[in-house]
Order: structure tokens, then C-alpha cells, then sequence
């Protein structure tokens, strides 16, 4: 950041010093002289205005006219020459040119003259700007096009996972683009060793539970209910493997997504019917004859079909889902009539593991990963999830999916 630093403040110094120095020099040659060019003529036409009578002077001169001792200027021999030969002189002030005319040993002064000129210094003050914005737009140019190539890797850091991130050498964000070359290495290395650990965890769960299935079936002496919750437990420790796995394969960092042109209206249907021999309130849909979206209906089919199941753990009669069109996006709306979700858990619901307890005993409620999956699979389409109040009076789940995910 110091050499960025350091090298832009010393590019400005040079512009503002060589952009500073060009207008001046322009401006020196637009200058008009000091004198204009249409003074010869006035001087000689008030030459021969001054030749007439003192008296009618007031009349055709339309400048003050003063008298002044003669020897009030010191002028030069050739100047003095002139004024005795009865010439006007000029001498000038700032923008004021003063006449000057001798007669009779009299000294008189005329004017002053205002010396309108055209004021070039706005447009040249305006080139001076535009010189200085053209100078640093191609400086900053560079460093823009750099920081493009740093999003657009970022946007993508999980699918160009192996490719380095190339930039030219001269590049001012270069060690911003090492330290993050860097911290993506780590990321990678901390989330592989997450999935490594979560498979390893799971996978060496899975042989005690078999073994404890096993011992269940053939304990023939245990009491019938005693082993059914034995069986119960060992089924829920099943339960939890399988959605540690499947939430462990969407926190991989990389999209698990096969994307193809699908009908919401038929996937959801679909899931309809899967449910239906379920226990709980009945599902009823409000769908359109046709909505295409691109997507992966495998993953959107587990997310409705974990919404659903939680409509029906807490649903007391009535459970409705309804598709719509928006402009850019369909909505999805699962809401049920039963005891909702408070204001202020419907951000943590969403979290892993997460589970309100005040609403949701061990018997209803599941491991806390099911709404996080959905949370998951709708964040991988580019969409999102919102939850509100029902107007039946219960939970409202509100999936936004983008046409073209």
C-alpha cells in the first residue's frame, strides 16, 4: 500500500506540475498584447478632436478630461519631443489607457479609456481540469481493470480453485492479490479438513449404530417396549448421519448443482405426492399450468420437500403452497395455521442446528438442519428465503428464485 501510495502522490505532483506549465504556455500565446489593435485609430481620431477648440472639447470627447501641471510626468526626450509637437500619448494602466496632449504649455489628461478585452481564463482553467481528470483516468485505469480481475475471482473463488490468479507484474495491487492468493490457500486447506473431519465423524458412526441395530434385533429379552426406543434412538443417531452428510456436501464450497430446464409445477406436485401418506394436514396447492425455471430439481425438490415436512410436524389443518410470477423470479409460499415462528428467531432459525425449543420438542422437532439445507440450496440458485406470518396464522416460508439462476 506504500508504494501505491507513494506513486500516486508523485504522479500527481508531475501532472499537476507539466499540465500547470502546457496551459501556461498557451496562455501566453493566446494573450493579446497590451495594446489593442484598435487604438492607433482612436488615438488619431482624438488627435483631430483635440485640433478643434478647447471649448467644444466636452462636446466630441466622451472621456474626462483633466488638467495637470506640466511637469506632473517625467517623461521620456523622444516622448516630450512628441507632446510639444502637439501628438497624443497613451500610457496604461492595468486594463486603462490614459491620453495625454499638450497645449499652450498646458498638460491634459483624458480618460481613463477601459481596455475590454475577451476573458479566455475560464476556458483555459476548464482545459486545465480536463487535462488533469484525462491524466489521472489513465493512471487509475490500470488499477481499476486490476481490482475488476480481483472481484470477478472472488465472485468464482470456489469453481477456479486451482487457478492462480495472474496479474502483471507492474500491477500496484499485486501484494493485495498475493495476500489474497494466500488466504484463499488457507480457506481451502480449513474447509477440506471440515469435510474431512465431518466424513470421517459420520462414517465411523455409522459402524457402532449398525452394531447397536444388530444387538437391538437379536435382544430378544429386552422388554418390546424398551427395545423400540432403543431402535428409536438408534434411528434418530441414523437420521442425524445422513443430514450431517448431506449438509457437509452443500458446505463443500463448490456448487453441487446440476442445472437444467425444470417445471415447478411438476416438481411440486411431485413432492405433493410423496407427502401424502405422511401424517399431518393435507397439502394444497395453488400452481400455475406451467413454470419453467433453470435449475437443479433434485436440490429444490429436497428443499420443498424439508419445508413441507415441517409444515406438516406443525401444521394443526391446513398447510398451503402457492406458486406466482414475478418479473424476474418465482415465488414460492408454504404457510400453515400452526403455532409459528417469533420475530425474533426467524433469522436463527435458519442457522444449523438450530432448534426453538419453546415450539418444538425432541417428538416434532428434527436435528436443526433442514431449514439450513434450504437455506443452502436457495442461496445456490441465487435466490433467497424469507419467513413471515401466515395469514392463516402460522409460519410463512417465502422462496425467491431467479428465472435463470
Amino acid at each position: 500500500m506504500h508504494r501505491l501510495f507513494w506513486h500516486f502522490y508523485l504522479f500527481i505532483f508531475l501532472v499537476l506540475l507539466g499540465t500547470g506549465w502546457a496551459v501556461e504556455q498557451l496562455w501566453q500565446q493566446w494573450q493579446p498584447s497590451a495594446e489593442p489593435p484598435w487604438l492607433d485609430s482612436y488615438t488619431a481620431l482624438l488627435q483631430q478632436q483635440l485640433q478643434q477648440p478647447q471649448n467644444q472639447w466636452p462636446l466630441h470627447i466622451p472621456l474626462t478630461i483633466s488638467a495637470l501641471p506640466s511637469d506632473s510626468i517625467s517623461w521620456l526626450p523622444d516622448e516630450a519631443a512628441k507632446l510639444q509637437q502637439g501628438q497624443v500619448l497613451t500610457l496604461f494602466e492595468a486594463e486603462r489607457v490614459y491620453f495625454y496632449y499638450q497645449q499652450g504649455g498646458q498638460l491634459w489628461r483624458l480618460g481613463p479609456l477601459q481596455l475590454v478585452q475577451e476573458d479566455g481564463a475560464i476556458w483555459f482553467t476548464l482545459l486545465f481540469f480536463v487535462l488533469l481528470a484525462v491524466a489521472v483516468a489513465l493512471w487509475l485505469w490500470p488499477v481499476a481493470r486490476d481490482i475488476r480481475l480481483l472481484q470477478r475471482r472472488l465472485q468464482k473463488f470456489s469453481a477456479d480453485a486451482e487457478t492462480p490468479l495472474q496479474l502483471p507484474a507492474r500491477s500496484f495491487i499485486a501484494p493485495i492479490a498475493h495476500s489474497f492468493q494466500q488466504m484463499s490457500l488457507q480457506i481451502r486447506e480449513l474447509l477440506a479438513l471440515q469435510r474431512e473431519m465431518t466424513h470421517a465423524v459420520s462414517h465411523e458412526l455409522r459402524t457402532p449404530i449398525a452394531r447397536l441395530n444388530f444387538a437391538l434385533e437379536m435382544a430378544q429379552q429386552l422388554p418390546q417396549e424398551e427395545r423400540q426406543l432403543m431402535q428409536q434412538d438408534v434411528k434418530e443417531l441414523q437420521q442425524l448421519v445422513d443430514e450431517i452428510l448431506d449438509y457437509a456436501r452443500l458446505e463443500t464450497g463448490q456448487s453441487p448443482l446440476q442445472k437444467q430446464h425444470l417445471d415447478l409445477t411438476e416438481l411440486i406436485a411431485n413432492v405433493q405426492e410423496k407427502l401424502t401418506p405422511l401424517p399431518g394436514a393435507a397439502i394444497s396447492l395453488q400452481l400455475p399450468d406451467k413454470a419453467m425455471l433453470y435449475g437443479d430439481g433434485h436440490y429444490l425438490e429436497r428443499a420443498l420437500q424439508n419445508l413441507l415436512v415441517n409444515a406438516k410436524k406443525y401444521a394443526v389443518s391446513q398447510i398451503r403452497l402457492t406458486l406466482s410470477q414475478h418479473k424476474n423470479h418465482w415465488q414460492i409460499e408454504v404457510e400453515d395455521d400452526g403455532p409459528g415462528i417469533p420475530q425474533a428467531l426467524r433469522l436463527d432459525i435458519l442457522k444449523p442446528f438450530f432448534r426453538a425449543e419453546a415450539s418444538r420438542n425432541k417428538q416434532a422437532g428434527g436435528f436443526g438442519l433442514g431449514l439450513a439445507i434450504v437455506q443452502r440450496v436457495v442461496q445456490w440458485h441465487q435466490g433467497r428465503i424469507e419467513v413471515a406470518t401466515s395469514p392463516l396464522g402460522g409460519a410463512r416460508f417465502v422462496l425467491i428464485l431467479p428465472q435463470r439462476g
